[in-house]
């Protein structure tokens, strides 16, 4: 799912600062916690992305949790809640891990494919993909029977479809834009 725009701001500008403190790796695992955080507990997120709920509350709520993060995880968050942008919280650590995966040379692969494969198909597949990006691959496997055969990839906001199910919705789009006239079976016009 693509970043909004003030999650990319608001990533750029936290990863610029954890740089320029030498806090790179460190903001990069608080804000992995925070968004682990997020997933496993909804009434945290529920209370923190609702608007009715008072910016306090949601201050305390953000500096326990981040109690024992770097400084500069703690004040980005804060900033977001000063400025009523505490819902960019999810986009701006995708950002920042999107950033920080960049900078170390890894890209995060998610494939998928109608049956499991083994883990020697899968370190092939690795192993080819990081010759052609020049990259350290992250690769994480799903199984989904409905793509009928073939793969999926997703990298980043890159997907790339050669499923069995990709084709035939292919087709079936063309199917379904084509004009087809109706007339004779034989040249001529005449049957």
């Amino acid at each position: 799912m693509p970043v909004e725009p003030a999650g990319s701001v608001y990533g750029e500008a936290l990863y610029q600062a954890a740089e320029e403190k030498d806090q790179v790796k460190q903001a990069h695992g608080d804000l992995q916690a925070i968004g682990r955080a997020m997933v496993e507990n909804r009434d945290l997120a529920r209370v923190l992305f609702n608007p009715a709920f008072p910016e306090a509350g949601k201050k305390q709520i953000l500096q326990k949790i981040t109690a024992g993060s770097s400084t500069v995880v703690r004040n980005a968050v804060l900033v977001l809640v000063d400025h009523g942008r505490i819902t960019a919280l999810p986009d701006l650590i995708e950002a920042f891990d999107e950033r920080y995966a960049r900078q170390q040379r890894q890209l995060e692969v998610e494939l998928t494919t109608a049956v499991p494969i083994d883990d020697a198909q899968a370190d092939l597949l690795r192993a080819r993909l990081a010759t052609q990006t020049g990259a350290d691959i992250a690769l994480s496997r799903k199984v989904d029977p409905a793509i009928i055969g073939g793969l999926v990839l997703r990298v980043r906001d890159l997907l790339i479809d050669a499923s069995v199910r990709g084709k035939l919705d292919s087709l079936r789009l063309s199917l379904r834009k084509a004009r087809l006239t109706a007339g004779p079976a034989t040249p001529g016009g005449t049957t």
